[in-house]
């Protein structure tokens, strides 16, 4: 019984019940629900009882563990404990609520997880330690408290240092380490055994129940928020996403495995040298994609279930084995509103499943929490039906194997896993140094032995410079990942070599390039754009060039603009490949040539020009509209509706200071076209009248919904400077500006829903890396933005809303708030007009 409880017992003895339940009770949240039936959730425990929960656990006795944060992102005047406490939950008279709460342990902060292990004690990680708390006394406190493993670094943000656990069958414990900013690290073992690194290469580490043998698992995450074994000893993991390459991911941990991630290379994900999805070579992708921000994955009863704090929902995957791993398809097993944001799962003796809730889409503790109890409709599956294929236990036999035969002969299997069962096998034999390069026949033969020494940390310094040489551009791509690997500074002449030569994929130039400048000591995220330039304008340049090669290197060069000459852009727009002469006008929208428009104006107006390309040269002539006016008013009434709407969205900087014959112009373009109606009234009248409320979600869904969208329209209409004007501070596709989240792979993660959502509300939900500030500086003046980087240890540098960089002296300030709206401004659906809307979402929703 709870305190609260007692002294409502207390006045009812004393005939004081009338005022007692005269009072109006506490507001009930509302239960998320199973789509299908499947399960039923009702209220375990609430707030003040439980505030802002995290990791949770079930004991032998049932009793439920529960992390509850008070110090995550603390806010200044926050009203709750110091520290962060262990509480336990009982339901005695089994009334389906907990009637009995107590603390099991109130100390330190950021504590992530907890797992209760076979000896009744609880295993606990927090950002920088791992430690065993035991009750001895069964009093119901923990009493003793024993560090395991803790990590020594300078980075202190509370969730990307030590945080997933989980224990196998013989007692050893596994947790995960995040990204950590990429700032140097030591994890130290119990017995003393240390582990270094400062790649933000998030990893799995193992120790044995005493916090000895520290031994790295795996490599290549994000964040590794939770971890958790399926009946036949598989270890799963949930990974956060960078900010460029959704979906997080479900992912099988396998020993010795690279799932391709560091954060060196910046943190979106997109870097030439990081890989999400197996995309290079030596490294494996996902099982599945799984809900965005996902917390904790647990197996029960034939499914592995996962918290997705972000979706508001509890995922189930069922496991579909494809050679030595899965696929999984999911079903939502209970889904909330916006305030359900679940994070632990915790499964009774019984089956019952104990879901955390955050209660709050806010990054900062507060006084709000749930424990939602979830029941199963029908029993599932037991656990004794989980078996193993004959691939999967091949794939365990070659981990052990010590036949170097059996091993490489296996490095050529197709199945990712099973080659890289092989890989791991042969990472284990002594001297595999010895091997003779010629000796591996096969270009997967030689991918996986470069990876197999990088695993083992053997000098891959005797092989880099045939890899370099090989006929197989993935052999290649190892090669040079071998080289950024252990910096190989010797083999830069190789990389050199490899750079003026004709055999460079897209991909493996931006390796190459990003490879040279860790050997040159430039520790940036990005790619040393002047390096990269230089070779693809070496490719322009080339007249032996053919002109999809010219139209390759043209687009990547966008990035970094350098000059080109006009005379030479207009060359390629009179080529013949369309692809060639639209990255040349894509060129020019970006260049600040004042000459640029006159070569845009030909494209433009060219009836015989390819239609996209006119859009895009369209486009361009929107910053120069009013010395452009009369013939953008001849292109609304072009047949082509894609010139005809390009137009009108580039008169609209003119619109207000049209003449009444050029209005009427207009007007007659509405009677022969009356479906582009609503862009002509965009072009010089006030916002489109009877559209719903901003915040009104459902009625945009609904709009959306009413007709298709187009996505090249969607492109053009996020680089638009007079429509969504999206590339000012988010990148798609290489172009624009890495202010905000690059939106290249956000339809691999986002619901349709999620990404309307966003547009309409950008302030919902605001990751603490893109926080708006209010600075204050000495002389009185205000500025508003968010800060984008720090330019020393005296300047500070900020975005505004406009996308314009502000930089601040350090000594200049004198207050800092943080703003609660987003820099991402309000009002831009206001901008568009629906189809617009539904175009822009439609490229946003791309599978890229």
């Amino acid at each position: 019984m709870t305190a609260r409880q007692d002294w409502a017992v207390c006045l009812l003895s004393l005939g004081l019940c009338a005022s007692v339940f005269a009072a109006p009770a506490p507001e009930v949240p509302e239960p998320p629900k199973s789509p299908d039936n499947a399960a039923t959730a009702t209220l375990f425990a609430d707030a003040p009882d439980i505030v802002t929960p995290i990791g949770a656990t079930v004991d032998a006795h049932g009793r439920l563990f529960v992390v509850e944060s008070n110090t995550h992102f603390r806010p200044k005047n926050y009203q709750g404990p110091a520290t962060d406490r262990i509480r336990v939950f009982e339901d005695l008279h089994h009334s389906g609520k907990a009637d009995h709460i107590t603390t099991y342990y109130e100390a330190g902060k950021f504590l992530m997880n907890i797992v209760a292990d076979r000896d009744g004690s609880m295993v606990v990680s927090s950002r920088n330690e791992i430690f065993r708390l035991n009750d001895p006394d069964g009093r119901g406190q923990a009493t003793q408290r024993t560090t395991l493993a803790h990590l020594e670094t300078a980075a202190d943000y509370p969730h990307n240092g030590l945080h997933g656990l989980a224990i196998d069958c013989d007692g050893n414990i596994f947790f995960g380490i995040g990204e950590n900013f990429g700032g140097l690290y030591t994890l130290i073992g119990a017995d003393g055994e240390k582990f270094s690194e400062d790649k933000g290469c998030g990893s799995i580490f193992r120790i044995d129940a005493k916090g000895g043998k520290l031994t790295r698992i795996a490599r290549g995450f994000w964040n590794p928020f939770g971890l958790g074994f399926d009946p036949a000893g598989n270890l799963w993991m949930v990974d956060n996403d960078p900010d460029g390459r959704p979906p997080s991911r479900l992912i099988q941990v396998f020993p010795g495995a690279d799932y391709g991630f560091e954060f060196r290379y910046g943190r979106t994900g997109l870097h030439p040298l990081q890989a999400w999805d197996g995309e290079l070579p030596g490294t494996l992708g996902m099982v599945s994609g799984v809900g965005e921000a996902p917390c904790l994955v647990q197996w029960h009863a034939g499914q592995l279930y996962v918290s997705s704090w972000r979706d508001h929902q509890v995922e189930g995957y069922s496991l579909i084995p494809r050679g030595a791993t899965y696929t999984a398809t999911m079903t939502p097993l209970v889904k909330g509103g916006e305030g359900f944001r679940p994070v632990g799962l915790a499964f009774a003796p019984d089956g019952t499943l104990y879901v955390t809730d955050w209660a709050s889409g806010s990054y900062s503790v507060n006084r709000m929490g749930h424990i939602w109890k979830v029941v199963f409709s029908h029993p599932a599956s037991t656990d004794t039906d989980f078996k193993l294929t004959e691939a999967m236990l091949k794939a365990q036999s070659l981990r052990k194997s010590d036949n170097f035969a059996e091993l490489v002969a296996a490095m050529d299997d197709v199945d990712p896993a099973m080659a890289q069962a092989a890989q791991y096998g042969l990472s284990r034999l002594p001297a595999i140094e010895k091997i003779e390069w010629s000796s591996l026949t096969t270009s997967r033969q030689r991918i996986g032995f470069l990876a197999a020494l990088l695993w083992r940390g053997t000098d891959a310094h005797p092989y880099v410079s045939a890899a370099l040489k090989d006929p197989d551009d993935r052999v290649r791509q190892m090669g040079v990942r071998a080289v950024a690997e252990q910096q190989i500074t010797a083999s830069r002449e190789d990389l050199s070599a490899l750079l003026e030569s004709q055999v460079l994929s897209p991909r493996l130039l931006g390796m190459t390039i990003a490879a040279i400048n860790q050997l040159d000591g430039d520790k940036a995220a990005q790619i040393d754009s002047s390096k990269i330039n230089g070779v693809l304008l070496a490719r322009i340049n080339n007249p032996q060039a053919s002109e999809q090669t010219q139209a390759t290197a043209l687009r990547m060069l966008q990035a970094s603009h350098p000059k080109i000459p006009l005379e030479q852009i207009g060359k390629f727009l009179k080529g013949k490949l369309a692809a060639l002469k639209l990255q040349a006008v894509r060129y020019l929208n970006a260049d600040s040539n004042a000459g640029r428009f006159d070569l845009l104006a030909r494209v433009a107006e060219d009836a015989a020009e390819d239609v996209n390309v006119r859009a895009e040269a369209i486009l361009g002539l929107s910053d120069d509209a009013a010395a452009r006016v009369d013939l953008l008013l001849r292109l609304t009434h072009a047949s082509e509706a894609a010139i005809r709407h390009e137009a009108l969205r580039s008169l609209r900087p003119v619109g207000l200071k049209l003449s009444a014959a050029q209005k009427e112009e207009l007007a007659q373009g509405v009677k022969q076209y009356p479906a582009d109606a609503d862009l002509v009234q965009r072009v010089s009248g006030p916002l489109l009248a009877g559209r719903p409320e901003e915040l009104d979600i459902a009625a945009w869904q609904k709009k959306v919904e009413e007709a298709p969208g187009d996505p090249e329209a969607g492109r053009r209409i996020f680089f638009h400077p007079a429509a969504a004007g999206c590339y000012r501070c988010h990148q798609l596709e290489g172009r624009g500006r890495a202010i905000g989240p690059d939106l290249t792979m956000i339809g691999h993660s986002q619901t349709r829903q999620h990404v309307l959502e966003s547009i309409l509300n950008p302030s919902k939900e605001i990751a603490p890396l893109f926080t708006y500030w209010s600075i204050t500086r000495k002389n009185g003046e205000q500025v508003d933005g968010m800060l984008l980087r720090r330019d020393g240890q005296a300047m500070e540098v900020y975005v505004d809303a406009s996308g314009q960089e502000i930089k601040i002296r350090e000594k200049d300030i004198i207050d800092r708030k943080i703003r609660k709206e987003s820099l991402m401004p309000t009002g831009l659906v206001q901008g568009l007009t629906d189809q617009e809307l539904r175009d822009l979402v439609a490229v946003l929703m791309e599978k890229r």
